[in-house]
Formats: structure tokens, sequence, C-alpha cells
């Protein structure tokens, strides 16, 4: 893949974003809290690829991407066997953040999600994983 995983997945997003006539003014900041991963029950895995989490040209991260009948998607990353990252997508909305879309994150391999990002924000692989 001649992209990072991370800078694809960041451009389907802002251009999701986009294409419905929103940009990063209307994406909150980064929240912190606890937060839970999504519920797979009604998703099916559709595609599995190794991307670069930090943007040093290393594909580190191992993605696993799903989808549901009615379109939305998941994708979770995880580095060194420690899942750090979940993201939600749904396709009813239109919103880059809120219940049905997001990215949440484990700031600290504490196995605990502890930032919440909307869909247009830049997110990383821990420090923690480097």
């Amino acid at each position: 893949m001649p992209e990072s995983g991370i800078r694809l997945i960041r451009v389907v997003l802002l251009s999701s974003a986009f294409a419905f006539g929103l940009g990063p003014s209307l994406a909150g900041a980064m929240e912190t809290g606890v937060y839970q991963p999504p519920d797979l029950s009604k998703f099916l895995l559709i595609s599995e690829e190794e991307g670069d989490g930090d943007g040093d040209g290393v594909q580190e991260t191992h993605i696993l991407r799903y989808r549901n009948l009615e379109g939305d998607s998941i994708f979770s990353m995880t580095t060194k066997q420690r899942l750090w990252a979940w993201s939600l997508e749904s396709v009813a909305t239109s919103a880059v953040s809120g219940p049905s879309n997001y990215v949440i994150r484990d700031s600290d391999c504490d196995g605990t999600f502890d930032e919440r990002y909307a869909l247009n924000e830049e997110f990383h692989l821990p420090e923690c994983l480097k």
C-alpha cells in the first residue's frame, strides 16, 4: 500500500466530513474519560492490513476492519499485541463526532480507552508502544 494506514484512514474520514459540508471547525477537541469499545455483535470482519500508527514509515500497527449490513464501519488498531484504538463510523449520521462517530484511544497502555476523538481529528500510536 503506497500510503500508511493511518494517513489513508484520515483522508477517507476527512473526505467524508467535507462531503457533508463539515470541516475541522465543527469537530470537538479530544475528550478524556472512560470509553467502551464498540459492540461487534452485528459486524463482520472484512479486512486486515498493516499500517503506520506513528508516521515514521514503519508499518507496525495491525488494523482490523469490520462492517455491518447497514454500512456502518469499525476498525481496531493493535501494536505489539496491545489493542490501542477503536473507531466507529455510522452511515446514519453525517456528524463527524458523537455517539455514532468517534475514535477512542488507550493513551497509556493500561487497557482503558481514555481519549475520544472526532473522526476528522488526528490520533497517533501511544508513546508507551513506540
